[in-house]
């Protein structure tokens, strides 16, 4: 009798035992399945998060190219209320024709992109506090911008403009808001309030920054040089190229096509997209978008 209950009791454990090792396996099974979907969408939510940053870092850099780019070259050849009608003002040059002067010690323009150099008066200008007779060799002006020996500067009226140079600088003893600058005879007279500013020379390229990706490929910026300084004002613009049409009011407008690049992979497919009207399909896994400013050009200029 004992051995028959003992035999019941052994095949009810069994049974039970089953059932339990069943529901364990099920359980992890289920348990699996979800933390797989739950992975699964944790990583496309990060993917997408990383894919937004970026396009968003990429519209960011976007506007300051295009509000840096529109305002320096829609002011090339500024000389006062003249205005800009200055052909010689703006030059354009593929990356490998462009002159050694025109870059920053140690800088080479990317291949295969175009290279802007540009002449303009400073925005912040002094103003002549007398009149002026020609070949009078000094200048009394207002002390906004403090000038030095060896500057450019551009002195303009509505009549005349005359590129010189800055000999000597002094500031009034008695007159702490003027300073006197002898230069170059004058080959014009001009009258008191006349504009006199600092010629700048600046050119726009893209190279190579010190910077690379996390894999070791070079990042490429948007630089500027001017009097010997160089400067980055953006990184991730990977090409820039201009062209010149005439709009249907014979305006002519300057078009830049700017490139700009993510400075990580955000995507594993091949990304397609348009840059200065050819169609290309990027399979580096980084993200491109490609935009245009036009700038107007005011009559006159090239």
């Amino acid at each position: 009798m004992n051995s028959i209950i003992r035999v019941k009791f052994m095949l009810q454990r069994t049974k039970i035992g089953g059932a339990l090792l069943l529901e364990i396996v099920l359980t992890l099974a289920l348990s699996l399945i979800v933390m797989t979907v739950l992975m699964s969408i944790m990583l496309n939510s990060l993917e997408q998060s990383r894919y937004q940053s970026n396009v968003f870092s990429l519209q960011r850099q976007f506007i300051r190219v295009s509000q840096l780019l529109y305002y320096e070259l829609s002011h090339a050849g500024y000389r006062g209320c003249l205005g800009v009608n200055d052909a010689k003002a703006m030059q354009i040059r593929r990356a490998e024709a462009v002159p050694t002067t025109w870059l920053g010690k140690g800088h080479q323009a990317k291949a295969n992109t175009m290279v802007i150099h540009i002449e303009k008066m400073a925005a912040w200008h002094d103003y002549l506090w007398e009149s002026h007779a020609m070949n009078q060799e000094q200048w009394v002006l207002s002390l906004h911008q403090r000038l030095k020996a060896g500057d450019t500067v551009m002195i303009s009226d509505c009549k005349e403009a005359q590129l010189t140079t800055v000999l000597t600088q002094s500031v009034q003893k008695n007159q702490q808001s003027q300073q006197i600058i002898s230069t170059a005879n004058s080959a014009f007279s001009f009258a008191a309030g006349s504009y006199v500013g600092l010629w700048q020379s600046k050119t726009f390229y893209i190279a190579k920054t010190d910077r690379k990706t996390r894999l070791g490929a070079p990042i490429f910026g948007l630089y500027s040089y001017e009097n010997g300084q160089t400067y980055e004002w953006a990184d991730g613009v990977d090409d820039l190229q201009f062209n010149r049409i005439t709009d249907s009011q014979n305006h002519t407008v300057l078009i830049a096509h700017i490139l700009l690049k993510s400075l990580e992979r955000v995507t594993h497919r091949a990304q397609p997209y348009f840059f200065a009207g050819q169609s290309y399909r990027s399979n580096d896994g980084h993200l491109y978008q490609a935009m245009e400013v036009d700038i107007p050009l005011q009559p006159g200029a090239p």
